[in-house]
C-alpha cells in the first residue's frame, strides 16, 4: 500500500495512504461538499445574477424616467459596469494566488450588497454610473473564484453538473432588497466557505486528508495559494485553446448583455404591462435551468461528451434569434415570443466551457490566468453587447438581435474547433508519451506538490 504526504494550502497532512479512498468514503465526501459548499456557491452566483439583472427589470417599472436616462444612457450603464469589472481583473489575478478564497469572495458579496443598495438613491445617470462601476469592481473576482472553488472541491466528472447548479419606484425596492439579501449572504460566506478541502469545518481529520486525495486525482492542483509564475502565464498564451475560448467568452458575453439588460424590454414591447412582462420572462429562465440540469447531467454519464453538448446546445439559441429578427411581431406574436424563449439555451454552452476549462486547466498561476482571462473577455463582450442595441430602435432592436444571432453561430464553431485542439493534443501525447498510468491520485498529488501544469505533465489529459 503506497503512501505519500498530501498538503492543501499552508496545511501539512500527515502520511496516509493514497488507495484509501473507498466508494464510501468518495460518496459521503460528495454529500457534505454538496450540502455545504454547493449551496454557498450556488446562491453567491445567484445572487451576482439577480444584482445584475435587477437593473433591467427596475427599468421595466419606470427607472428610467425616474432617473430622467436618454438616448443611449440606458445602454450605457450597462456596460459601464463591464469597465469596472476589467479594471479589477488584473489585481484579482494576483489576490487569487495570495489570499484564502472563501474569506475574498466573503468581503466583495458583503461589500457589494451595500453599494447595491445605494442604487436606490440614486437619481441621475451620473450617480448610476458611478455606482454600476464600483459594482462591477467588486464583482470581478467572484466567476474566477468560482472556477476555482469548483476545481478544488470536485473531480471533472462531478464539475459540470454544479457549475450549471452555481451558474444560473420599484427600481428602488428592487435595489434594497438585492442589496440587502446580498450584505447578510456576505457576512455567512465568511465564516461558513472554508478556503480549501483541509479547511472544512464540516469534515473530520479523515475527511479532510480524503476530500485532498480526492481532488489530486484531477491533476490540476489542490492548493490555492502558491507562488506567482510568469512562465505560467506565458503557458497560457502559447496555447491555443485559450483564444478559442477568448473568441468564445466574448461572443456568448455580447448575447448575455443583450438578455441581461434588455430581455425585460424586449417582452415589454410585445405588449404587456410591467407586472405581466416580469411573469412572461419566467419561461426563458425555465428552459435555461432545464437545459443546464440535462446537458450537464449527461455530462456525469457519457464521458467526452462536453464538447458535443456544447456545439449543439448552441443551435436552439441561434433558432430563437432567427425567429425573433425575421418573424413580424404583430402577424406571429407567440411564435416570436417562442424565439425569446429558445434563446434561453445560451447559457448552457457557457456552463460546459466553464466545467472545461475547471477540468483542463493545472498549475495554480495558471489556472487563475486563465479564470480571470474569462471574466477579463467577459467583461468585453458585455461591454460591447449592449451598444448594439439603439433606443431608436425600441422595442425590437434589430440590430441588436443580428449581432445575438452572430454571436450564436460563433459560439457553435468554438465548440467545434476546441473538440478538434483537444482531440488532436490527446493524440499527440498518447503517441509521444503512451497512454497515461493507472494511478492518477498519487500523479496528482505529485503535480500539486511541485506547481506543474497540463502540458509540463506528460500523465494529463484533457476532457472534451
Amino acid at each position: 500500500m503506497s503512501k505519500t504526504s498530501v498538503e492543501d494550502g499552508n496545511v501539512r497532512n500527515t502520511e496516509l495512504p493514497v488507495d484509501d479512498l473507498t466508494p464510501a468514503m468518495n460518496k459521503r465526501l460528495r454529500m457534505k461538499t454538496d450540502l455545504v459548499i454547493l449551496p454557498l456557491i450556488v446562491i453567491t452566483s445567484t445572487l451576482a445574477f439577480l444584482d445584475k439583472n435587477g437593473m433591467a427589470y427596475a427599468a421595466v417599472y419606470g427607472m428610467r424616467k425616474d432617473t430622467h436616462l436618454v438616448g443611449q444612457q440606458y445602454s450605457w450603464l450597462g456596460s459601464i459596469f463591464y469597465f469596472g469589472y476589467l479594471f479589477a481583473e488584473f489585481p484579482v489575478l494576483w489576490l487569487l494566488t495570495k489570499v484564502p478564497i472563501g474569506k475574498y469572495i466573503a468581503l466583495c458579496l458583503f461589500s457589494w450588497g451595500g453599494v447595491l443598495c445605494c442604487m436606490a438613491a440614486c437619481h441621475n445617470f451620473a450617480g448610476l454610473a458611478a455606482v454600476r462601476f464600483i459594482l462591477g469592481v467588486l464583482e470581478a473576482g467572484i466567476l474566477p473564484c468560482l472556477m476555482i472553488v469548483n476545481s478544488i472541491w470536485y473531480t471533472r466528472e462531478e464539475q459540470p453538473l454544479r457549475t450549471a447548479l452555481w451558474y444560473n419606484t420599484f427600481a428602488g425596492y428592487i435595489f434594497l432588497i438585492y442589496g440587502a439579501v446580498t450584505m447578510g449572504f456576505g457576512i455567512l460566506l465568511f465564516f461558513a466557505l472554508p478556503d480549501a478541502p483541509s479547511k472544512a469545518w464540516f469534515f473530520n481529520a479523515e475527511e479532510k486528508k480524503a476530500a485532498v486525495i480526492r481532488a489530486a486525482k484531477n491533476q490540476t492542483g489542490v492548493r490555492t495559494q502558491q507562488k506567482w509564475k510568469l512562465s505560467q502565464v506565458l503557458e497560457a498564451l502559447t496555447d491555443p485553446k485559450y483564444y478559442c475560448v477568448a473568441i468564445f467568452v466574448i461572443a456568448q458575453s455580447i448575447t448575455n448583455a443583450g438578455i441581461t439588460n434588455f430581455n425585460p424590454l424586449i417582452i415589454a414591447g410585445y405588449g404587456f404591462s410591467a407586472p405581466k412582462t416580469t411573469l412572461m420572462a419566467t419561461p426563458q429562465a425555465a428552459v435555461a435551468l432545464v437545459a443546464q440540469i440535462i446537458c450537464t447531467a449527461t455530462t456525469f454519464y457519457i464521458p467526452n461528451i462536453r464538447c458535443l453538448l456544447w456545439t449543439l446546445s448552441c443551435l436552439p439559441a441561434l433558432a430563437g434569434a432567427v425567429m425573433i429578427h425575421t418573424l413580424d411581431i404583430e402577424a406571429h406574436r407567440s411564435a416570436s415570443l417562442a424565439g425569446v424563449y429558445l434563446m434561453g439555451f445560451y447559457n448552457v454552452p457557457w456552463v460546459l466551457m466553464l466545467s472545461l476549462q475547471s477540468s483542463n486547466t493545472a498549475g495554480m498561476t495558471k489556472k487563475s490566468f486563465v479564470s480571470v482571462s474569462i471574466a477579463v473577455f467577459y467583461a468585453v463582450g458585455n461591454i460591447i453587447g449592449p451598444q448594439f442595441f439603439r433606443t431608436d430602435q425600441a422595442p425590437h432592436y434589430p440590430l441588436g438581435i443580428g449581432a445575438m444571432l452572430c454571436c450564436f453561430a460563433v459560439m457553435t464553431a468554438t465548440g467545434v474547433l476546441y473538440w478538434v485542439l483537444i482531440v488532436v493534443e490527446n493524440k499527440r501525447r498518447d503517441a509521444a508519451y503512451g497512454r497515461p498510468g493507472e494511478n492518477a491520485i498519487v500523479t496528482g498529488l505529485e503535480i500539486d506538490e511541485q506547481d506543474r501544469t497540463d502540458r509540463e505533465n506528460k500523465e494529463f489529459r484533457y476532457v472534451c
